[in-house]
């Protein structure tokens, strides 16, 4: 059952301006639900940019508009600073001949997909290294100020990490988060660094990102395992938009929808919304 509050948000983040009010009563809407709801999927700054975008606010109480206009432009100021770090950093690794190249969130921001930059709500700055290049890693980063946030990385060497140690720099205001792997290592083999090794080769010195079929499978893949959305039947709306935005039907192009059972499955959970035209059955074969 999809609540009213929810039936809203997709067709406001998803729908044309004249199906924004399909099959929903305006009167029936409870904004703190809605606040929450687009809050725990982190979507608040999307929900405030496709409201005016549509030219729909009038469908708002003021107070509900200004709310979210506010956690949007924050978002937006801080989005902008991310990706001037981000660009340093590149700048940084690339001085000391470490390639990498930018995943999930950053790597979304930094190709473009989003028409505002304010839209996506990111934690913090994510990139992949070559397992050669960690050694060399730790030590500019360490020679640089970005210091070890939480835990030691001594504690693991059975198996490499998805990623080192988040870092942090008192003089920077996004926290660092340098990847060995894409997945856990008991997920390893459904999607791993491998994919990216031809862009590794690549010797142009660039802000690097995946292209968009490997950025759809890592989204998708990170859901559906990492997060358990498979396990459990979960979705995240962050995840579906940057899909939306990824446009989805154009990076089908690595694995067989039909086959490949945990993108099936992320379409199956989130069919009751109907966003994607993508027909898939209900089966376990």
């Amino acid at each position: 059952m999809i609540s009213l509050e929810e039936k809203l948000l997709v067709n406001i983040l998803y729908r044309q301006e004249n199906e924004v009010l399909k099959g929903i009563d305006p009167d029936n809407i409870n904004f703190e639900k809605l606040i929450t709801l687009a809050s725990g999927h982190l979507m608040l700054p999307a929900l405030f940019f496709n409201i005016n975008k549509k030219n729909v606010s009038y469908l708002f109480p003021e107070d509900f508009i200004e709310y979210i206009k506010n956690i949007f432009e924050i978002n937006k100021a801080r989005n902008k600073i991310l990706l001037s770090e981000a660009k340093e950093l590149s700048e940084l690794l690339y001085e000391n001949n470490i390639k990498h190249i930018f995943l999930k969130g950053t790597a979304l921001l930094l190709s473009n997909f989003f028409d505002d930059i304010g839209e996506r709500m990111i934690g913090d700055i994510d990139f992949i290294i070559q397992y050669k290049d960690e050694e060399n890693v730790k030590r500019v980063l360490e020679k640089n100020n970005y210091c070890n946030s939480l835990w030691n990385d001594s504690l693991y060497r059975v198996f490499k990490p998805k990623h080192l140690p988040r870092r942090i720099n008192k003089n920077k205001t996004i926290a660092i988060e340098p990847h060995l792997e894409l997945l856990s290592p008991k997920y390893r083999g459904v999607f791993n660094s491998k994919k990216l090794i031809n862009t590794f080769k690549e010797e142009i010195r660039a802000i690097k990102t995946p292209n968009e079929p490997f950025l759809f499978d890592h989204c998708i893949y990170a859901l559906q395992l990492e997060d358990k959305g498979f396990f459990n039947s979960n979705y995240s709306h962050r995840s579906i938009y940057d899909i939306y935005k990824l446009d989805c039907k154009n990076s089908l192009t690595i694995k067989n929808i039909k086959k490949d059972i945990f993108i099936k499955y992320f379409f199956l959970t989130i069919a009751k919304f109907k966003i994607f035209d993508i027909p898939i059955a209900f089966s376990l074969s």
